[in-house]
């Protein structure tokens, strides 16, 4: 019972981290957090000890836990980790995937689109916080779904252990500005040339194609970053 509430616990706080419910740079206050998720304190430690070994969490001598900001040097070497291994995913994917797996590929495709359209009657064409929190619950299943028909649990461990998905995608909410007209029209042709890929069997295409979507991305997200930063200094 108790490993299974250690696990529940575990999943539910880095849920909240990645989801951004946990600022980055915010103290995780055991007793507080053991309240609010009403389990004792001995399971919200575990789990506070499981996300610092992931680099989700950080531990300040004399001060406690804090959820980790990631740098600029945290998001490129995430970035860099995710290209070699989603294209080599989306490689294998081709090879394995299921109908099942490809309709719902489709799925999130059409989410995406609605999405789109919505952005294109915007005023400044631009999302909002809701709009942009939506486009990346679906960048992340629609990533998700390629690693899973890659079948293949290595490819899936090493994703799984370094949090790329989530540090990924946790890093850009809250910042809608960053989702433009332009940046949602090319990601969803990129998704649906993937997807074509995948679907025809082309490992060769689904692998250059994957490849060169998330380099636009790493671009995308370290620009508006820079600018920022910029602004804010």
């Amino acid at each position: 019972m108790q490993d299974t509430l250690s696990e529940k616990t575990y999943r539910e706080l880095r849920r909240r981290v990645l989801a951004g419910e946990l600022e980055a740079g915010s103290q995780l206050v055991n007793r507080t957090l053991a309240e609010t998720m009403e389990v004792s304190l001995a399971p919200v430690r575990e789990a506070i000890h499981r996300l610092a070994t992931e680099g989700l969490v950080e531990h300040v001598p004399g001060a406690g836990a804090f959820v980790r900001k990631a740098s600029g040097t945290d998001l490129e070497e995430l970035y860099v980790l995710r290209e070699a291994v989603e294209s080599c995913a989306a490689a294998e994917a081709a090879r394995n995937i299921t109908q099942a797996q490809l309709d719902e590929l489709d799925d999130v495709r059409r989410e995406f689109e609605a999405i789109l359209t919505t952005i294109r009657r915007q005023r400044g064409q631009s999302a909002t916080d809701e709009m942009l929190d939506r486009w990346l619950d679906c960048e992340e299943r629609f990533h998700r779904i390629v690693v899973e028909a890659a079948r293949n649990r290595l490819l899936a461990k090493v994703i799984d252990d370094h949090t790329a998905l989530g540090q990924v995608f946790g890093v850009q909410r809250h910042r809608a500005a960053i989702l433009t007209l332009a940046v949602a029209e090319e990601t969803c042709r990129d998704h649906a040339a993937i997807a074509d890929a995948i679907r025809s069997r082309d490992a060769d295409a689904a692998h250059r194609l994957m490849s060169v979507h998330i380099r636009k991305g790493r671009r995308t997200v370290s620009e508006y970053l820079r600018n920022q930063k910029r602004n804010e200094s």
